[in-house]
């Protein structure tokens, strides 16, 4: 065997042991990218778990003073979530459904989402109330249009 024969040997059993280490690298890769997958699913049940029984038990939890000081701070950052969700709407044109939560354009009269109607809200308007404020309001409504009044559409 010539040297140059040696030289190949060695560079195809070098090749080899890089690609063995580099298949090893590669399947190691791939089981940590699926164990932070199931760790995300797994604190995403939690949360679903933990707001489902924050939901339920929050009148026997108000007992407890420690659960009701975080119940009070979990309140108080929905309260900020939605403050900055409604100017953050109000900023892009957006109106949220109160339903899903689904942002839609505040030229739309239902939510695409869940089919929720949408109310926007209104412009405050500075006026003096007068005893005829209630009946001209209504009157300005027009009338009272019942469900049954309207007929069911037919899609095709």
């Amino acid at each position: 065997m010539s040297i140059l024969d040696d030289v190949v040997i060695n560079a195809k059993s070098a090749a080899e042991a890089v690609g063995r280490k580099a298949g090893q690298l590669v399947d190691v890769s791939k089981l940590r990218i699926s164990a932070a997958e199931i760790n995300a699913e797994i604190a995403k049940r939690y949360e679903v778990l933990g707001q489902y029984v924050y939901e339920c038990s929050r009148s026997t939890l108000s007992a407890d003073p420690e659960a009701a000081g975080q119940m009070t701070e979990i309140d108080e950052l929905k309260a900020q979530q939605a403050a900055i969700a409604k100017e953050l709407g109000d900023k892009q044109n957006k109106v949220f459904c109160p339903v899903c939560g689904k942002q839609s354009p505040t030229s739309a009269t239902f939510c695409s989402a869940c089919g929720a109607k949408l109310m926007p809200d209104p412009e405050p308007v500075p006026q003096e109330a007068g005893p005829d404020d209630a009946r001209e309001a209504a009157e300005a409504d027009g009338p009272d249009v019942q469900n049954s009044d309207i007929p069911p559409r037919q899609f095709p």
